[in-house]
């Protein structure tokens, strides 16, 4: 991965994601804690309101059971109206008199009810003998007999025999009547036998119930919302009445949000008639009053509950989101540029590996990286001008071992060559001393040309003129074969090469043997190389010499052999000396591989590219 995308990795792990996370957390941990501590609030205010309408509800049975069994009761409207008509049956054919008589009963009857409990709105009774007697306080009308023994309350009615049970408002309309009024229906006992002398249905108008929730909706102006809901799931109080009747699944999922079954206090943040709200149960718990499964619920807007901190929280997430756009702007504008700027300079140092001296680093700005660009491109510069000086160095250095490498082969052959002449000469040999000034002339002709490198057809008729003066000089002593394949005459080699590895066999090899002596020269292509092997049949290298030569290291052939003691003269000179220059002309990859063992003479193979001037 590129650094530029680890930074942005890093940057995103390390910054916008904790920030995200951490923003995530505290919301949620706000909401909770904000649900948590209102919820204990919300129980509390939920049973004062229970007990508010258990109280409501108990004071109206009380009412029905004490006036019940008095004289003010609708038994009384009946017995006054067979007082004054007689065996006549109400809804019959009766005089004007009695029709007054009925009437001035029941207002009296009316003005005594409403003077003790104002919130009865109409009494019906519903006698075992079919007669039915009804005192209104409003317009309304009575249930119908059929419906009411028809309806599946009509059975609890009876079992209960005599105590109270409620239909709440829009519970069920058919009980509940026009006005949809709280609706008490219980069997009528006789005071005396206990028997059943009907059923009686009283209906109540309960203004109570909206002063209890007009006054807990309007506290602390919170935004507040309360319902009844009946064990059907219908609401049977709203104090907005806009949920009237309708059922409670309309507004808010059951299922997934508040169960409605449950008997405990709970509180659900959820979304209530479309907006996020914190809905709270509570049941109320009625049933020993007669009244139904019903639940509180009372709905408050989350926007309530946040209050200022959801404005603290959206100056949070203001803060944050303007401070991570900040944050990539800055790694854009500032890291990105930085990262860029490095990799333009890694880039740079890899061209100058691979030896592009010309790279530079634009320099851009006034700021640490302007002078981290300006060092580099000095650096590179100062580097370029040091390998110039060096390559000049060791150009006039390669040239000066030449020169001087030269000048010591030159003396040596001179001197080898003046003694087999000066041998001659007392011998009176007249003809093979011409020969071998001839041989001399034509060494020193191919020895003086200015060029380092000659053609081997050159080097090999160097090479024969040294091998002829010294035949002269150590007749019996060896003979020799050359072997080179013609195609490989015309290809160049460093002068003065293969001469003096001829001479290390003549004068090292054959030192003090009672045998003819042979050296053998080839050459053979060896892929885009030339490869010379010489070989001779003389005394060999001892062990320990060789030894020597492996374990120090040596990188030349001349550091195996001693100084003369008489004459000072480095024995093997020509061999380190080709070995010398060989490595400075072609490079370390070209030289001498030397192979020998005592008794099996030695075998010098020596390596140079087939091509002119392909050395280092």
């Amino acid at each position: 991965m590129s650094l530029s995308k680890r930074i942005f990795a890093a940057f995103f792990a390390f910054i916008i994601v904790p920030l995200f996370v951490l923003g995530s957390v505290s919301y949620l941990v706000f909401q909770k804690v904000t649900q948590e501590k209102y919820a204990e609030q919300t129980e509390l205010t939920l049973k004062a309101i229970g007990r508010n309408i258990n109280n409501m509800i108990k004071e109206a049975n009380y009412f029905s059971d004490f006036w019940v069994t008095t004289e003010d009761s609708v038994e009384s409207v009946e017995q006054a109206i067979d007082a004054n008509t007689g065996s006549a049956e109400i809804g019959g054919e009766t005089p004007r008199s009695q029709e007054y008589i009925e009437l001035l009963e029941k207002e009296r009857l009316r003005q005594r009810v409403l003077l003790t409990y104002p919130g009865i709105k109409s009494v019906t009774l519903y006698g075992n003998d079919n007669r039915e007697v009804s005192v209104n306080f409003t317009k309304d009308t009575p249930i119908n007999r059929e419906n009411l023994e028809s309806n599946p309350i009509y059975a609890e009615v009876l079992r209960k025999n005599g105590a109270p049970v409620w239909v709440g408002p829009n519970e069920d309309v058919d009980l509940t009547g026009e006005s949809n009024l709280f609706t008490q229906i219980r069997v009528l006992l006789d005071i005396d036998s206990l028997k059943s002398k009907g059923i009686l249905v009283t209906r109540f108008q309960m203004s109570e119930i909206n002063r209890i929730f007009s006054f807990y909706s309007s506290q602390g102006k919170i935004d507040r919302r309360f319902l009844i809901v009946a064990g059907n799931g219908k609401v049977v109080f709203d104090n907005e009445s806009v949920a009237e009747g309708e059922n409670i699944s309309n507004f808010v999922d059951t299922v997934d949000g508040i169960d409605m079954e449950s008997g405990k206090s709970q509180s659900t943040t959820l979304s209530f008639d479309g907006r996020k709200s914190l809905v709270s149960v509570q049941d109320l718990q009625l049933q020993r009053l007669g009244v139904g499964d019903w639940k509180l619920v009372m709905v408050t807007s989350w926007q309530y509950l946040s209050g200022d901190m959801a404005l603290v929280l959206r100056w949070m997430v203001a803060i944050t989101a303007v401070s991570l756009i900040l944050a990539l702007v800055f790694n854009l504008m500032f890291v990105r540029r930085t990262v860029t700027f490095i990799v333009r300079v890694v880039r740079a140092m890899r061209q100058v590996e691979r030896g592009d001296l010309s790279t530079r680093v634009k320099v851009v700005g006034k700021d640490e990286t302007t002078t981290l660009a300006r060092g580099f491109n000095s650096l590179v510069m100062r580097i370029s001008e040091l390998l110039d000086d060096v390559k000049q160095e060791q150009s006039r250095k390669r040239k000066a071992e030449m020169m001087l490498l030269q000048a010591q082969i030159k003396p040596h052959f001179l001197f080898n060559a003046l003694e087999s002449i000066n041998i001659l000469a007392v011998q009176n040999e007249g003809h093979k001393v011409s020969k071998m000034v001839q041989r001399l002339a034509n060494i020193f002709r191919i020895s003086i040309q200015q060029k380092e490198e000659i053609t081997i057809e050159q080097e090999l008729e160097h090479l024969i003129s040294y091998l002829e003066i010294q035949k002269y000089r150590f007749e019996e002593l060896f003979e020799y074969t050359i072997d080179v394949p013609r195609e490989l005459l015309s290809s160049t080699i460093l002068k003065l090469t293969l001469q003096p590895l001829v001479e290390n066999s003549i004068q090292h090899g054959f030192e003090g043997v009672d045998y003819m002596g042979r050296i053998n020269v080839s050459a053979r292509a060896e892929g885009r190389n030339i490869a010379f092997y010489i070989e001779d049949n003389g005394i060999g290298i001892d062990e320990q010499q060789m030894a020597r030569f492996v374990s120090s290291g040596m990188t030349t052939l001349q550091q195996m052999y001693e100084e003369n003691p008489e004459t000072g003269e480095r024995r093997g000179l020509g061999v380190g000396n080709v070995a010398d220059r060989l490595r400075i002309h072609y490079g370390n990859g070209f030289g001498l591989i030397l192979c020998s063992a005592p008794g099996h003479g030695t075998v010098i193979k020596c390596l140079i590219p087939q091509e002119a001037g392909s050395g280092t």
